[in-house]
């Protein structure tokens, strides 16, 4: 009865295993590796409130963020993806796995410009998502650069949502822009025909001429030299030209 008992137990824990086991090891964390920098680029770890002087080939995980200065950048290798933070530029990464052979990536652009590469592996299935406090981009397998309000796509395609209003999406040699007083994102037609309409003259104040007489004429309050009337003639002449009398 005892053995019995033990047998079950075992089958059990086999059955459990045998079930759960394709859910716990299909899905891995990947890592996040500084490849590039330049300039001053800092790294602030999970849990600290201090940032640290990032180095080439450091490793990066979950809630660690990074931060480039004026006129620095850096590369990141985040599995097959990389990205490129551009200079005054704040991200932090906000999850890193691997499913079946798919990258998840998420990351929070709090400010700065990134421009993300998704390729390597299967690039169209890998996931691939930046957070800003403005708006949201999603891709699959694409490159695009991204500053929390402006998109510009440069190969495929990206999902972008404010954070009001429906999400639209982005294609290849095209961009858009999130208006930070609605929260919507601007359609791309939209977009394209604000940038070409021509900008508004610039004002500027009237020009006031005061009139003048014809030639060869005077008015009353400019009477011609020497007096009117002709030398004191009573008069008479005509007045061709200033100060000559017939």
């Amino acid at each position: 009865m005892k053995k019995n008992y033990r047998v079950n137990i075992f089958a059990l824990a086999l059955v459990f295993f045998i079930f759960i086991s394709p859910s716990v090891f299909s899905q891995q964390n990947i890592e996040a590796i500084i490849r590039e920098l330049s300039g001053v680029v800092e790294v602030k770890k999970s849990g600290s409130a201090v940032w640290e002087a990032a180095s080439r080939g450091q490793v990066l995980g979950e809630d660690n963020s990074i931060s480039t200065g004026f006129r620095s950048s850096a590369v990141i290798a985040l599995g097959n993806s990389v990205i490129t933070l551009r200079p005054l530029t704040r991200v932090s990464i906000l999850e890193l796995s691997r499913s079946q052979g798919s990258d998840k990536v998420e990351l929070n652009l709090q400010t700065g410009r990134v421009r993300a590469d998704v390729r390597g592996g299967d690039a169209s299935k890998a996931e691939f998502l930046i957070r800003s406090p403005n708006s949201t981009s999603s891709v699959r397998g694409t490159v695009f650069e991204f500053d929390t309000l402006q998109l510009t796509v440069l190969e495929g395609t990206v999902e972008f949502s404010g954070k009001q209003g429906s999400p639209f999406l982005i294609d290849a040699v095209g961009f858009s822009r999130m208006d930070e007083v609605s929260g919507r994102v601007t359609p791309p037609p939209a977009v394209y025909a604000a940038e070409l309409k021509p900008e508004s003259p610039i004002a500027s104040e009237p020009i006031h001429v005061a009139p003048q007489p014809p030639a060869g004429t005077w008015s009353g309050e400019n009477e011609p030299p020497g007096g009117g009337g002709g030398g004191g003639g009573g008069g008479g002449g005509a007045v061709l030209e200033p100060g000559i009398v017939f």
